[in-house]
């Protein structure tokens, strides 16, 4: 589960002392800034039973003086499958046929996207390439020589992510769920 509005001073401690009221867990920590080792203000944790998840989502949190807001997480595994690649330094002559067409080698394309500047229509020298099955991303990243139009090409994998922001509407605080496309290394 992702944990998040922790108080600052919220520790793995006191927050696998919270939640293993609901059930064993495997797994619990507060997530940390790397330079200060203060708290980031959420968290993970999992329970050994899932089913135990269902009964934390149905109420709500006060932890260390705070409401906190947890949410079911998806497994890593999960989100990192994909069928859709970011492919970046792409010559400026390159059509989106040469494009699909050279990244069908890997597997059927479904389709492919050149990126063009809006005001100019010029390329922006990057796009998309979406198989129709993670075999032809994992096909196609396992190679470190993609060269198009005698130009080197790198790609990586392109990974769903959903983040939330805190909307002030009126009087309320809701929250606005946005997804996000973020690019990662081919080797994560």
């Amino acid at each position: 589960m992702f944990i998040g509005g922790l108080n600052w001073e919220t520790t793995d401690e006191s927050l696998k002392k919270y939640f293993s009221h609901y059930g064993e867990l495997t797994d619990c920590m507060v997530m940390k800034d790397p330079m200060t080792n203060k708290s980031r203000g959420f968290g993970f944790l999992t329970f050994l039973d899932p089913r135990n998840v269902d009964a934390v989502l149905k109420e709500d949190h006060h932890l260390d003086g705070k409401m906190i807001d947890p949410k079911r997480a998806i497994p890593r595994e999960e989100q990192e499958k994909t069928e859709k690649i970011f492919v970046g330094g792409i010559a400026a002559n390159v059509t989106e046929e040469e494009f699909a067409n050279y990244f069908s080698q890997f597997g059927h394309v479904l389709d492919a996207t050149l990126m063009l500047d809006r005001a100019s229509g010029r390329p922006r020298g990057f796009g998309f390439i979406t198989f129709e099955s993670d075999r032809g991303v994992d096909a196609a990243l396992s190679r470190r020589d993609l060269m198009l139009h005698d130009k080197p090409v790198s790609s990586r994998k392109v990974i769903l992510r959903w983040i939330f922001l805190r909307v002030l509407d009126a009087s309320t605080l809701s929250f606005l769920y946005l997804t996000w496309l973020i690019v990662t290394h081919a080797w994560f």
